[in-house]
């Protein structure tokens, strides 16, 4: 495509302009091929304009720089130097030329909050797909394109990856795309240009304030999902038994459904029997009633379910086919995942790392114990520190062993994060054991714990590393417990032999 269809709709000022050929576009120098446009972002810890001749001497052919920033120009050769007023807001109009405004042509749920985003996108998937619609998923775990899954590096990418995957996901005719919406992404523009045909609002716990500095601000920043990204004629699903949700539900104007246990919802809880095996629920839809019976547990994922519920129903899908899609809905890797590998202990995974996850999770099980329930979880550094002594306090309150570890300690001395844990474990008499190294408290846990004992490893979930400094280790909770496990089976086995 030629340059000048790459900037049109954009003002900028080029002193050695040529309407070349832009073969790519890319905001990371190490991703530039041969006449690409590089795009120098301002962000929080690095500044693309740093970057520039790195991109240049892999073949950029194209700088697209902040007015400003960029001063010492010493290009040579055919290198074209065009300075905008804000690289990021052009970025979008770039992305959207380039790629033919692929945004257009889908079908976008977006769905915000701080728990819940990722079953909810993977329940709608699962809905729309046994309604025969093409789906695309962009989130946590992973990006979907037809056939193709791929590691998600961000919740939510860059405004040029996102319209990158969603060309591709129009190639493949992709009807619907349903994708996480998080603080981070909302707060830094990266869907910035998109509509939204639905927006979810799941809740608001005490999360990534070390970004946002408070809950009005981060709450401000996920509003912007439901009043600057929504269609006009699009629509609201609300979580209104959240404080944060009721205020949402009040304070816009777009078309909304509000859903929860209390009875005034659009949708709400007839009845629910929750156990280790699944769940049976009656759920009021306006006035209907869904009956269904679930593999996955707990009453985060009753709201998960009426959320889906909701944007299928809107949408215009069936009854029997969310029905459907629900029963054999299998679960999210890394959500309340049951690891197997024992007979006696029970072991679950689970991504919890808020204080409002993780007392959601342990009151669960608690509530389904037959004996004693264990949790194993750490904090991540270089993250919003003062939910650490609410969370251990939260632990030693539900759970009978604590066992507090490492968890993304970034550059963090492990032990000062552990100590901000323990500092809120309160005298209910739990047993607390401090275990810094991650393998050795989730082996602890599986090899000591009881028959008919359960075991929580929370804080991770679906993630395969740990971060140390700047190091990415690989880790997976999951890999440890299912190897624990099995050295647990086997030595009882000689045992009885």
């Amino acid at each position: 495509m030629k340059l000048s269809k790459v900037l049109a709709g954009i003002d900028f000022n080029s002193k050695n302009f040529q309407d070349i050929e832009v073969r790519g576009l890319a905001v990371n120098s190490n991703k530039i091929q041969r006449d690409y446009a590089f795009i120098a972002l301002t962000g929080e810890e690095k500044d693309g304009h740093d970057f520039i001749y790195q991109a240049i001497e892999r073949g950029s052919s194209i700088i697209v720089a902040q007015k400003g920033k960029f001063s010492d120009v010493a290009f040579s050769g055919k290198v074209i130097l065009v300075e905008v007023a804000d690289t990021k807001e052009v970025l979008k109009v770039m992305a959207s030329n380039f790629y033919g405004s692929p945004e257009k042509s889908l079908s976008l749920i977006g769905v915000t909050g701080t728990n819940g985003k990722t079953t909810i996108t993977f329940l709608l998937e699962a809905i729309f797909q046994q309604a025969d619609f093409f789906t695309g998923l962009i989130g946590t775990i992973c990006y979907k394109i037809a056939n193709r899954e791929i590691p998600a590096f961000n919740t939510t990418p860059d405004g040029l990856t996102i319209r990158k995957y969603m060309k591709e996901m129009v190639d493949q005719s992709t009807d619907v795309v349903v994708m996480e919406a998080s603080s981070h992404g909302l707060a830094q523009g990266r869907l910035s240009g998109l509509r939204f045909d639905a927006a979810v609002f799941t809740n608001l716990d005490r999360d990534h304030l070390d970004y946002h500095k408070d809950m009005d601000s981060y709450y401000r920043t996920k509003k912007t999902l439901f009043t600057d990204l929504l269609k006009e004629d699009g629509f609201a699903v609300i979580n209104t038994d959240d404080s944060y949700g009721r205020d949402l539900y009040e304070q816009i104007k777009s078309d909304k459904i509000s859903y929860g246990f209390n009875e005034d919802a659009d949708i709400s809880v007839e009845y629910c029997d929750i156990g280790l095996k699944g769940m049976h629920i009656k759920i009021k839809v306006f006035e209907e009633c869904y009956e269904l019976c679930t593999s996955i547990i707990g009453k985060h994922n009753v709201y998960n379910i009426m959320a889906s519920i909701a944007v299928a129903k809107k949408c215009g899908i069936e009854k029997e086919i969310i029905i459907k899609a629900l029963e054999s809905f299998a679960g999210v890797r890394g959500r309340l995942e049951r690891v197997y590998g024992s007979s006696e202990v029970r072991v679950f995974i689970d991504y919890a790392h808020t204080p409002k996850a993780l007392e959601e999770i342990l009151s669960l099980l608690k509530s389904l114990k037959q004996n004693k329930l264990w949790v194993v979880f750490g904090c991540g550094g270089d993250r919003y520190s003062q939910k650490r002594p609410q969370m251990g306090r939260i632990a030693s309150n539900l759970a009978d062993v604590v066992i507090i570890t490492s968890d993304n300690p970034r550059s963090e001395n492990p032990m000062d994060i552990i100590e901000g844990i323990r500092s809120g474990i309160d005298n209910s008499g739990a047993q607390c054991y401090i275990i810094p190294d991650r393998k050795e408290a989730i082996e602890k846990a599986i090899y000591q714990a009881d028959c008919r004992d359960l075991v929580l490893i929370a804080g991770k979930g679906h993630e395969n590393y740990q971060i140390v400094n700047n190091l990415v280790i690989p880790f997976d909770d999951r890999e440890i417990a299912k190897r624990s496990l099995a050295k647990r089976t086997m030595e009882k086995m000689a045992n009885v032999s």
